[in-house]
């Protein structure tokens, strides 16, 4: 005889194996991530549909943004929208509207990421949900930064690490962090950012979070370039590469892949280079990383500029200030005319 769940035994069930999923993306891989997920996702979806289950879709999909599909992603954020709208799941409603956010700016329509990250800022305040709150000020920071607004965007990112350091969230804190220590990087306030880096990294080796390990160590490569140091900044590369690629973490790879190509430029190397240029193109395209893609772009056109290849460069700047001239991108579409002048003269 078949032996029936009681109404919420799926529930315990289900929650069990989603938090084996949330502790795997931090500490091991997406991929494992959303081996656990559908596992959770196995148990809930016989059943109507319900708070959890908008949760896990969620996770799910930002697993697979991390891998770099952003189209699944997108995917998965829409059916958990669904979910959460029939279970009347308000805080879901309101976690998933961030989450498009992010994939709308990725995707360079930050007028829509823009709208989706207020709506999402209104039902936190109203649920008090703090956690939501400290990743939309995040979020909000980041489309500051982009559109060059260094100071309201360091501010949105220590009024999130305060939050979240409020709510115990080592992952929030050390997010708001780093995204601090690249804008300092930015403003030549490379002191400043190796301590916020160095910061970091000690949280996350306490928090055994890969994730912000990986991400950490790639920003210090971008400082320690800027900074001229470029010994160590292709050791803090390669151990940030190494991580990413433990995690199958294509967006962090493309990320290694475009430093190393810089650094080598930087030396005066230029055997290698385009093929980590290629592979960067390829991963980003297929994120749908708008920002990331032109930055690779302009690491070719730079290439190619030392070269001697003045119209391959005007052409790769050109079209990267393309999409910096959509994202709003200021100060890269700045520094971009003055490469693209200096071609000319």
């Amino acid at each position: 005889m078949r032996v029936l769940r009681r109404p919420r035994d799926f529930i315990t069930e289900a929650e069990g194996l989603a938090q084996r999923g949330r502790a795997a993306h931090l500490r091991g891989t997406p991929m494992e991530a959303m081996g656990w997920y559908d596992r959770a996702l196995a148990v809930l979806l016989p059943e109507s549909p319900n708070d959890l289950l908008a949760d896990v879709l969620r996770w799910k999909a930002t697993a697979h943004r991390e891998c770099g599909d952003t189209s699944a992603a997108d995917r998965l954020y829409q059916a958990s929208h669904d979910v959460a709208r029939d279970a009347g799941y308000s805080r879901g409603l309101a976690h998933v509207a961030n989450c498009l956010g992010i994939v709308a700016q990725q995707r360079g329509d930050l007028d829509a990421a823009t709208r989706l990250y207020a709506d999402a800022a209104r039902q936190a305040a109203a649920a008090g949900d703090s956690q939501l709150s400290q990743m939309v000020l995040r979020n909000s920071g980041t489309m500051a930064a982009i559109r060059g607004d260094w100071q309201q965007a360091v501010e949105s990112f220590e009024q999130s690490a305060v939050i979240a350091g409020q709510d115990g969230d080592s992952d929030g804190v050390m997010r708001s962090l780093n995204n601090i220590g690249m804008i300092r990087t930015r403003q030549g306030r490379l002191a400043d950012a190796d301590a916020l880096f160095t910061r970091v990294l000690r949280l996350a080796h306490q928090a055994a979070d890969t994730l912000a390990e990986s991400i950490c160590h790639l920003n210090r490569a971008d400082m320690f370039v800027e900074s001229g140091r470029l010994d160590e900044a292709e050791v803090a590369c390669t151990v940030g590469l190494g991580i990413a690629d433990r995690r199958e973490d294509r967006m962090r790879r493309a990320k290694g892949l475009l430093l190393l190509a810089r650094i080598g430029r930087r030396r005066g190397r230029s055997e290698g280079l385009d093929l980590l240029l290629d592979e960067a193109l390829d991963l980003t395209d297929r994120a749908e990383d708008e920002l990331q893609y032109a930055e690779v772009m302009r690491e070719r056109g730079s290439l190619l500029r030392a070269r001697g290849d003045s119209t391959g460069a005007t052409d790769c700047l050109g079209q990267a200030k393309a999409i910096f001239a959509v994202m709003g991108a200021r100060r890269e579409l700045h520094d971009i005319d003055g490469e693209i002048a200096a071609l000319a003269g």
